[in-house]
């Protein structure tokens, strides 16, 4: 059978290679071996979840579930978990029981992007057979099996999931998902996300702490280490951050994200249901005057939606202080409950 011209070029470089690699081998040059996922125990992944998020995090949140489930809100809140992880009840796994305290990201990274150690007492076998189940079952939202980095993730409409150890599982969209399992692989496991913004995520250990940060240094375009090589010229200030995307999406339902720089929002679960106090730093005192207006009109709004309900939603309180703009809100259960049934359409 006659051999045709291409194949005899590519039998020869393919000979050519396997020579050439031979030789390397042979007088002690480099070797190439592939870069295997590293085995971590337990243990290490728990002891510091914060440590899972990955890098370049634009909001930090940190949440009591334990507390949070314990008040009116929890139910809705577990269905709304149900409705993002579904799971049947061969998995052994109710969010209000089996879960403690959640971590969580907003990212830029293929879009906006999102990311959440939950950590609580998880039945892995239970879940894994519950989650193969479901699978391999027609449902709504179909539950997806993919294997990736050595590990099975599951989604559904994008968002889902995969268990890490007995007290912590990995929750986001799959891009997200993915970024968690290769830092797993192939990073060391250390703290990512800035000090302060951990910090600050910890002032309301019982309660909620949303913390974001659009206007860093770091988030602008230029050297990565925000050093100038010497006799270079010094970077421009970039036009726009990494967040810039995502804030200019969000600000077409909620203007006052337009300009922002950071954000600080505490909450408790205390009486009357919920209650929030936060700040908005913009970039300069006009446009903090503007993003006050924008508040108050979208506080205005959801008062308006609660007009024909059975609950009605407490004045928002804000004040402004130079690039700073101040805000407090409180609701009960019943308004919190609802709010979060509308927060399904945004």
């Amino acid at each position: 059978m006659p051999i045709g011209r291409r194949a005899l070029l590519r039998a020869g470089a393919v000979t050519l290679a396997a020579t050439s690699t031979a030789s390397l081998v042979g007088c002690g040059g480099p070797t190439f071996m592939p870069l295997e996922p590293r085995a971590l125990d337990a243990d290490t992944i728990d002891k510091d979840p914060i440590a899972l998020l990955p890098p370049r995090i634009l909001v930090y949140m940190n949440v009591d579930l334990a507390t949070l489930f314990s008040t009116a809100l929890g139910p809705d809140l577990a269905a709304q978990i149900a409705s993002f992880v579904p799971l049947g009840p061969e998995a052994n796994f109710v969010p209000a029981r089996d879960t403690t305290r959640l971590y969580g990201g907003v990212y830029a990274m293929q879009g906006l992007d999102f990311c959440a150690v939950v950590q609580g007492r998880f039945d892995v076998a239970a879940l894994q057979r519950g989650a193969d189940a479901r699978a391999a079952t027609p449902s709504t939202p179909q539950l997806v099996k993919t294997r990736y980095g050595g590990r099975d993730i599951y989604t559904a409409d994008n968002t889902g999931f995969f268990v890490l150890t007995p007290r912590t599982i990995i929750c986001g969209n799959e891009t997200a998902l993915r970024r968690v399992v290769d830092r797993l692989r192939f990073k060391e496991i250390e703290r990512a996300v800035p000090a302060k913004m951990i910090e600050e995520g910890e002032k309301q250990p019982n309660g909620l702490a949303i913390v974001g940060e659009f206007g860093e240094p770091s988030a602008f375009l230029g050297p990565r280490d925000g050093k100038t090589p010497q006799g270079a010229k010094p970077p421009r200030r970039a036009r726009s951050t990494i967040a810039s995307p995502v804030l200019q999406a969000s600000s077409r339902k909620f203007p006052f994200l337009g300009d922002l720089r950071t954000m600080r929002v505490l909450g408790n679960f205390q009486a009357p249901g919920l209650n929030l106090a936060g700040t908005l730093t913009y970039a300069s005192p006009e446009h903090a005057l503007r993003g006050a207006d924008d508040l108050k009109s979208t506080a205005q709004l959801a008062q308006w939606a609660t007009v024909f309900s059975s609950f009605s939603l407490p004045p928002l309180r804000v004040a402004v202080i130079g690039q700073d703009v101040g805000f407090v809100q409180t609701m009960d259960a019943n308004a919190a409950r609802q709010l979060i049934q509308l927060s399904k359409s945004l």
